[in-house]
């Protein structure tokens, strides 16, 4: 029964971690979004750079600029 228990707690630690991966911190989200915001300020709106830290949030490096104006974003995968 203890091996079932610790097995079960291993294959959950993994299934999480491998949904919690690759997404960014709220603060590292926002300081990419800050640097893109500040690479092309004219195609970057307020909702678009909220979209722009929810994507680095939630896939954070495979999160990629349309090239639209007003910008978008991605998950690549």
């Amino acid at each position: 029964m203890a091996r079932r228990l610790g097995i079960g707690t291993v294959l959950l630690s993994l299934v999480t971690l491998a949904f919690g991966c690759g997404g960014l911190s709220t603060e590292e989200s926002r300081q990419r979004c800050d640097q893109l915001r500040d690479a092309v300020p004219s195609c970057s709106t307020d909702e678009s750079h909220d979209a722009c830290v929810s994507c680095y949030e939630e896939c954070g490096d495979a999160c990629e600029p349309s090239g639209a104006c007003p910008q978008t974003f991605t998950c690549a995968e």
